[in-house]
């Protein structure tokens, strides 16, 4: 990975206002948001990710507040997201635009693959290596994905066979280069305030049609396709099979969604160079620093 600005981050867990301050942060630095949410990459998985609504939308690059707005919304369901094809489609843009790039998101491997600096490596799985890959348990089946990979991912993936032997036959093995330059922010929200955030965006969710969302697509496309193993969408696998209620849809999705950002902080934690701060005020005064001196 190659930059030839410094960047900013703007990580945390998921509805704690991430966009809102990246969005002031590229109006004081003239800087531009790249997302690192691998859910919001996503062009028909709007509501249940919570995906921004962008003003105007032009050449793919998305407008909000009259700040630009990369990689949102801009591939299919269809075609999976890997860190491999994240860097490559980052790169794109740190070689074409100007100004202060601003990565944003929850997707820790993600951020920590573009300012870490991963070297790639993909690998052919001939048909032997994937019969012997089908043999083998859960744990087994573990113990051959990468660390951080098999951190990142939920708790159904992390207990789907087929999940994990697709992430093996991808071949994604990391190498840590010298970092980019750049400042690491976690936006640091109370445990209480940050559940009932969570609680008010499902709520949200559901008055804009969540559910008309998830059985549209469920109708289109195969449900079993590992990009509906995502928080907002898989719980509603039961509701459609007649097996729960809507509420009982609700109360999942607000209880995975808090663990999940449980699992986001932890994975945050281990940065320790990052600044874990809510104070927006600071976050612009050492954003602005940071580029002075850079």
């Amino acid at each position: 990975m190659e930059s030839k600005s410094p960047i900013i981050v703007i990580a945390g867990p998921t509805a704690s206002g991430k966009s809102d301050i990246a969005i002031q942060v590229a109006k004081r630095v003239n800087g531009y948001i790249i997302n690192a949410d691998s859910r919001q990459v996503y062009k028909e998985m709007k509501t249940g990710t919570a995906q921004p609504v962008p003003d105007r939308i032009e050449g793919g690059v998305w407008y909000i507040d009259g700040i630009q707005h990369h990689l949102y919304g801009y591939r299919s369901i269809t075609e999976p997201l890997n860190i491999s094809l994240f860097q490559k489609d980052v790169q794109k843009v740190l070689d074409t635009e100007e100004g202060i790039p601003i990565l944003v998101g929850g997707t820790g491997l993600y951020i920590d693959c573009i300012v870490h600096n991963y070297s790639i490596k993909e690998e052919e799985i001939n048909t032997k290596e994937r019969e012997d890959l089908l043999k083998l348990s859960i744990e087994e089946l573990r113990e051959k994905v990468d660390k951080d990979v098999l951190e990142s991912l939920n708790n159904s993936d992390r207990n789907n066979p087929r999940r994990l032997i697709r992430i093996i036959e991808g071949g994604i093995k990391k190498e840590i280069n010298n970092p980019l330059k750049h400042i690491y922010f976690v936006i640091d929200i109370p445990k209480k305030k940050l559940e009932e955030r969570i609680s008010k965006r499902v709520d949200s969710m559901f008055k804009s049609d969540l559910e008309q969302e998830v059985e549209d697509l469920f109708s289109k496309y195969d449900s079993s396709l590992s990009t509906f193993n995502t928080i907002g969408y898989q719980e509603f696998r039961g509701y459609f099979e007649k097996e729960k209620n809507l509420e009982d849809v609700k109360k999942d999705i607000i209880l995975h969604t808090k663990q999940y950002a449980k699992r986001q902080r932890t994975w945050f934690r281990r940065n320790k160079d990052a600044i874990w701060t809510n104070d927006t005020k600071d976050i612009l005064q050492q954003a602005e620093q940071f580029i002075k001196i850079s």
